[in-house]
């Protein structure tokens, strides 16, 4: 058994990736344009206050949308190197903000629970750190005391602070089947389940790992291109909505390009 290839930012890996691409790239174009023109509306957005409910939703919802462009451009970056795995692992990290940006774009009530979840997070992080008694966690434990703790609890009932929960706020603006579908997909190769070791692997018909693959490969980056595009749209669209500058049919031709570009 060998190992094949010479990796994914070798030169020939480089030109292997190219080569995969080139058979997409016309939805690959698409994407590009896609990101653009979110870089573009994101670069043009202008708030003058932040008192009114409607005035932070803008806010929140464009720091948010900053937040998935990066994810985007990061996937776009892995994806024209080959990393298959990894752009299914960007991918399940773009949902969950895209999750929290629908909430947020629906319904602006949604900011002030999002944001108390991380008092949540603050306890779970001060009660795991207690299991240990090392130099690294030597500070925490010195700030997170008893008192802080039962205050933070306190504050936590008394204020019905949930924690952040991804499938909650699926299922809150009708994603639960995005979720139970592509999201649990991609939390294989996030969380590197057996399921994602198969990527790398060449099996014979007895189920012998005969080949280790250590190269660009096509697997899922179609999909994922695609993917990435077609809720960048959505994304431009909420955008644009809330802040009074949705273009119905803008956000259809580009739909209709993104499908053409697929068909070719």
């Amino acid at each position: 058994m060998k190992v094949k290839g010479e990796g994914f930012t070798s030169k020939l890996g480089k030109q292997e990736a190219e080569a995969i691409l080139n058979h997409h790239r016309f939805t690959l174009n698409e994407l590009k344009a896609i990101i653009d023109a979110c870089h573009t509306f994101v670069m043009s957005a202008n708030i003058t206050g932040q008192d009114t409910d409607k005035e932070k939703q803008k806010i929140i919802s464009l720091i948010l949308g900053v937040r998935l462009l990066e994810i985007s451009g990061a996937a776009l970056l892995v994806i024209e190197s080959g990393m298959s795995n990894e752009a299914n692992t960007l991918f399940r990290v773009f949902l969950d903000a895209y999750f929290v940006f629908a909430n947020v774009c629906t319904n602006p009530e949604f900011i002030t629970g999002y944001f108390k979840s991380d008092e949540a997070m603050r306890l779970k992080l001060m009660n795991s750190s207690k299991k240990h008694n090392s130099e690294l966690f030597k500070k925490i434990n010195t700030y997170a005391d008893e008192q802080l703790k039962t205050e933070l609890k306190q504050k936590i009932t008394e204020e019905k602070i949930q924690t952040f929960n991804s499938y909650a706020y699926a299922e809150n603006v009708g994603c639960s089947e995005i979720y139970d579908c592509m999201y649990r997909l991609m939390s294989a190769s996030l969380h590197t389940t057996p399921r994602s070791l198969q990527k790398y692997m060449k099996k014979d018909k007895h189920g012998n790992i005969i080949e280790i693959k250590y190269h660009p490969t096509e697997d899922d980056i179609p999909q994922r291109i695609y993917d990435f595009a077609y809720f960048l749209i959505k994304i431009l669209s909420g955008l644009k909505e809330i802040f009074g500058e949705l273009n119905a049919e803008e956000i259809e031709a580009m739909t209709r390009r993104l499908e053409q570009s697929v068909i070719r």
